[in-house]
Formats: structure tokens, C-alpha cells, sequence
């Protein structure tokens, strides 16, 4: 039996040896027991960060809102077009309020009042009347007596008279007929002309409209340009939560700057 103890302590002995010499360092090794070898044990590295590239087209520098190990939280800005944004927040403010205006309808013209020659036609037919009333009384006149003149000077001296008192009214008449013409002429005239102004400023209301039109479109346009602007300059907000590793030019033209800011996200375990 003594050879079969010897034999039992070699393997053992030789088991150990093995052991050791599989792992000789980093690892530790309880001794065995009842011929039992425990698990090694492993020591847990800390986790490295992950890291996050980020690319920013901005126009100047301070439109860059982290710097240099700053540390972020999720949705936290990291770029914004400020002066860019604010100028065209004004422009369009500015264009807005011309739009409200060149919207604003031109007066209407007004129609001219409706032409009125009655006191003028009321004195041609006056005139006239009293025209036909003077002939009348003319032809009723009783004819003087004597065919010489000179008799009828003598002896028809009230006839006389009253034929030229008849014949002064008479022509009197005849120029007040011709002054009520000439008024209704006038006023004819003074209408003919107003409706020629108001068919030009017609004329300059639809141009104005016109021009108007044109005018309200471009703005319109330029308004739509400076939207579109607007809504280009996007705001970059970070991913994640981390700390800003770097913030690195890469390229910058004369109006543009190409950025790139590096974020170390530290990975959750």
C-alpha cells in the first residue's frame, strides 16, 4: 500500500506543477482542495468613452456655442447662426411690413358729378322768349303816317320813340341769348374737360394698380427668399450627453466655416 500513497502524492505534486506553469503571473491560484482547482479571477477595466464626430457649417466663429471640454447634456445647443438668423429675422420684419402696406387698395377715383346746364338753358330759353315777345310787339306797332321822314320826325314823334325803345330791347335781348349760348358752351366745355382728367387719372390709377401688383409679387418673392434662408440655418443641439473632446476648424471659405466638434459619450455599463 505504501507504493499507492507515493503514486497519489506525485500526481497531485505534478498537477500544481502544471498549473503554475499555465499561468505563472496575472492570475491567482488558490491552493488546490480535496483536488478541487477554484476559477481564476479577472480584474474589470474601467469602460472607454465613446466618441462622437459632429460636422457644423456656421458663418463665424461665435456662432459656435461649446467650447473645449465643456460638458453637454442631450438636446443642448451646440451651434447657432446668430448674426446670420437675427439679419434675416429683420429683413423679413422689414419686408412683412411692406407687404402690409403695398397690400393696403389704392383710393378709388371718384366718378365726376353729373353734368348740369339748366341755369344756362334756363337763360337761352328766357332770352329767347323775350326775343319772340319784342318781334311781336313789333309787328303790332301801328305804321307811321307819312312816307317822308321828316314829317314823321315832326308828327309821329311818340311811334318813333317807341319803335327804337323796342328796337334797343330787342337787340339786348339778342346778346343775352348769345352770352346764355356762349355759357352753355362754357360749361359744356369745363364737363368735357373733367371727364378728359378723370379718364387720366383712371389711366394712372390702373398703372399705379399695375405697378402696385408687380411691386407686392417681388416683395412676395423676396420674403419667400429670406424664409427659405431662414429655415436653412438649422440649429445643431447635441445627440448625447458627454463632454466636448475638441473643436476643430476644417475648412473656411470666405462667407463659410466647415467645424467639426468631438464628443466623448461615456458608454452606459
Amino acid at each position: 500500500m505504501e507504493w499507492l500513497s507515493n503514486l497519489i502524492g506525485i500526481g497531485i505534486t505534478g498537477a500544481m506543477a502544471v498549473a503554475v506553469a499555465v499561468n505563472p503571473g496575472g492570475v491567482s491560484l488558490e491552493p488546490v482542495v480535496n483536488g478541487i482547482s477554484p476559477l481564476p479571477t479577472t480584474q474589470v477595466q474601467p469602460t472607454a468613452p465613446k466618441r462622437h464626430r459632429i460636422k457644423l457649417t456656421v458663418t463665424s466663429p461665435e456662432d459656435i456655442k461649446v467650447l473645449q471640454g465643456d460638458r453637454v447634456e442631450a438636446g443642448e445647443l451646440l451651434s447657432d447662426r446668430t448674426a446670420q438668423r437675427q439679419r434675416l429675422e429683420a429683413k423679413r420684419n422689414q419686408l412683412q411690413i411692406a407687404i402690409n402696406q403695398m397690400s393696403l387698395p389704392l383710393a378709388p377715383i371718384p366718378e365726376p358729378p353729373p353734368p348740369s346746364f339748366s341755369r344756362e338753358e334756363v337763360a337761352i330759353a328766357k332770352a329767347r322768349n323775350e326775343i319772340a315777345a319784342i318781334e311781336r310787339e313789333i309787328k303790332a306797332a301801328p305804321p307811321l303816317r307819312f312816307k317822308v321822314d321828316y314829317l314823321n320826325e315832326v308828327h309821329e314823334q311818340d311811334k318813333i320813340q317807341k319803335r327804337q325803345r323796342l328796337q334797343e330791347k330787342y337787340i339786348k335781348a339778342q346778346i343775352a341769348l348769345e352770352a346764355a349760348i356762349a355759357r352753355l358752351d362754357a360749361a359744356k366745355t369745363r364737363y368735357q374737360q373733367r371727364q378728359y382728367r378723370h379718364s387720366l387719372e383712371i389711366a394712372r390709377h390702373q398703372t399705379n394698380a399695375q405697378h402696385q401688383q408687380y411691386q407686392l409679387a417681388s416683395l412676395m418673392n423676396q420674403f419667400q427668399e429670406v424664409e427659405a434662408e431662414l429655415a436653412e440655418l438649422s440649429i445643431v443641439r447635441s445627440p448625447f450627453a458627454g463632454r466636448v473632446r475638441r473643436v476643430k476648424i476644417l475648412q473656411q471659405t470666405d462667407r463659410v466655416i466647415t467645424a467639426e466638434i468631438t464628443l466623448d459619450v461615456k458608454k452606459n455599463n
